[in-house]
């Protein structure tokens, strides 16, 4: 096995994440410090540590979803911030949050400490659906709701997004968007790209799962149906 693919097993982090920690010599395989993620490993007879500490494959995982609340960073710690998602969550939980909602940003936020669905769920090649409503300052300066589904591009770094993008009002200062590559504030961005600006963004679904029906700030496990439910959207492309 990939050894970063058998760090992600093990629950350490997302296979990205494990890949950085291998690069950095944080990882040693029978003694050895390994710098190389893909190499392979026999996970039934190696021993691997992880800052020293020995790492097992996990026969049992923890898949949680919250409704994010306003004012919490979505961060493991942030020295900066007084406030991230990890506080919501017990501390024996030892979950990381899949993706990332900016602080200002409520919804639907999935934790697990599964790292390989963690990488599908967020990596853009698996285009997972993501669906977002929003509300604008005022009306855009354009149609995003005709651009999008052929691709619009952002002047800030040339990133290409596509989606689709259904106004909710006749002043066009309300929308229901869908989008599936995750790239950094996407949302905020397309609409700056029309001079407007977004001051309330709820992600009401991500992968097919809904937290709406949590209070903020609010988190359960997921059922077996939602689990089997994210295993199979990320496994589609």
């Amino acid at each position: 096995m990939r050894l970063n693919k058998y760090l992600a097993h093990c629950g350490v982090d997302s296979r990205r994440n494990c890949d950085d920690m291998i690069f950095a010599g944080r990882v040693q395989v029978d003694g050895e410090v390994f710098t190389n993620p893909g190499a392979q490993i026999d996970e039934t007879a190696s021993e691997v540590r992880v800052d020293g500490d020995v790492i097992r494959l996990k026969s049992e995982f923890t898949y949680i979803k919250m409704n994010k609340p306003q004012g919490h960073v979505t961060t493991l710690r942030d020295p900066h911030n007084d406030k991230t998602v990890m506080d919501l969550l017990p501390r024996v939980l030892n979950v990381v949050p899949v993706g990332r909602l900016d602080k200002d940003t409520t919804g639907v936020l999935l934790f697990t400490d599964d790292g390989d669905l963690h990488y599908r769920l967020t990596h853009p090649k698996h285009e997972v659906e993501k669906e977002y409503e929003v509300l604008l300052r005022r009306t855009p300066e354009g149609f995003p709701e005709n651009d999008l589904p052929g691709g619009i591009m952002l002047e800030d770094n040339g990133d290409l997004v596509k989606g689709t993008a259904e106004p909710l009002n006749r002043k066009r200062t309300h929308y229901f968007v869908t989008l599936k590559e995750g790239k950094k504030r996407e949302v905020k961005r397309i609409f700056r790209h029309y001079n407007t600006l977004v001051y309330r963004l709820h992600r009401n679904s991500f992968a097919g799962i809904s937290a709406n029906e949590l209070a903020p700030g609010k988190w359960k496990k997921l059922t077996p149906q939602e689990i089997a439910q994210i295993q199979r959207v990320s496994r589609e492309t």
